[in-house]
């Protein structure tokens, strides 16, 4: 049975050490399947459904926005997911089983991260210990301390 992990994957420091450990930890492990995990931020109030009934030529324009949005936010990323894949490949992980997934804010970061874990099947999540500034972490809590509050049945590892 394949271990899958799911590393969560930001521009922090924290995350790209995250990377690092699962390149040593798991390169030389057969059968480990690492899913790369990017939070997008929250879709911006304009595409937000407003309430009233829309016309499907309304909906399917306001679809095709959204899609664009995603599209955007992913390309600003993929340098460094394709960065992360390029690490956990030469430490010896096979290509085929690096995967990335890019994610929509829906409800909060952690809640997301654990969701996602849950929906891919993965035992264990891996994450940076800091994600946010330090200003940020208080006024919000920790995403990491709410991913490891909220993982129920889920491995969490919080690399320093």
């Amino acid at each position: 049975m394949a271990q899958k992990i799911l590393l969560a994957l930001d521009s922090s420091e924290g995350a790209w050490r995250a990377v690092e450990y699962v390149a040593r930890t798991f390169g030389q492990t057969p059968g480990v399947e690492v899913t790369l995990l990017n939070i997008l931020s929250g879709l911006p109030p304009a595409f937000w459904d407003d309430g009233h009934v829309l016309q499907d030529k309304e909906r399917e324009a306001r679809q095709r926005l959204v899609d664009q949005w995603q599209k955007d936010q992913e390309k600003g990323w993929q340098g460094l997911v394709d960065k992360a894949k390029d690490t956990l490949v030469a430490a010896g992980i096979p290509v085929a089983a690096v995967a990335a997934k890019f994610k929509p804010k829906y409800y909060d970061v952690a809640e997301d991260i654990v969701n996602s874990a849950v929906d891919e099947g993965c035992s264990t999540i891996v994450m940076g210990r800091r994600g946010l500034g330090k200003a940020k972490a208080l006024l919000l809590g920790s995403v990491t301390s709410k991913v490891v509050h909220n993982a129920k049945g889920v491995a969490v590892t919080i690399v320093e």
